[in-house]
């Protein structure tokens, strides 16, 4: 299974291994080397079957459900590498730092266009409305570079990076439904 990651409103995309899951419910612990964590909520795309150079039109033929997840980024350490031209791995890639939700949810159910989006904590919140379905171009974009495989996961993040403080509780929403929920440590 690869996770396949992509920031916000960015056609270029990251890998995370899979030892990056945190499933709900269970706490993010910063790592030691970083002082400063970042988070972005994300619509995570299952995939499930092969594909490779998937045109556009047929992209909704590879996935039929979606959950919501998170991508947690070490902003110290990205700042510094982006700054020294080195890789994004250290800050993005590292163990927990892709909180998801226990449940995929059908694509018929709970149609991508349009979704309101959500997730809060104590001190801040943050709400959307993704009118356009991003995921179609997306997957087509990247199965010119990646063959897919059944049990992908492809993260779309909603929204720029945030920071997140130690303590907060994040709980996130998709019309009016919590999916996710994990603490910050």
């Amino acid at each position: 299974m690869k996770l396949i990651c992509f920031p916000h409103q960015s056609r270029h995309f990251y890998l995370k291994p899979d030892t990056a899951i945190l499933r709900n419910g269970r706490a993010f612990y910063t790592p030691e080397n970083s002082s400063r964590i970042e988070g972005a909520m994300a619509i995570v795309v299952k995939i499930n079957r092969l594909g490779r150079h998937i045109a556009p039109r047929f992209a909704s033929r590879y996935y039929h459900e979606t959950a919501l997840g998170f991508c947690l980024y070490a902003a110290d350490i990205l700042e510094q590498n982006r700054t020294q031209g080195l890789s994004w791995g250290e800050a993005c890639c590292f163990d927990y730092s892709a909180p998801l939700s226990n449940t995929f949810r059908l694509v018929d159910s709970c149609p991508v266009n349009p979704c309101t989006f959500s997730w809060r904590t104590a001190v801040q919140t943050w709400s959307g409305v993704v009118k356009e379905n991003p995921i179609d171009s997306l997957l087509s974009y990247l199965s010119q570079y990646i063959f897919l495989k059944m049990g992908d996961l492809i993260w779309i993040e909603l929204h720029p990076p945030v920071p997140l403080i130690a303590g907060e509780e994040v709980c996130a929403c998709r019309d009016g439904i919590e999916e996710l929920r994990f603490s910050v440590q």
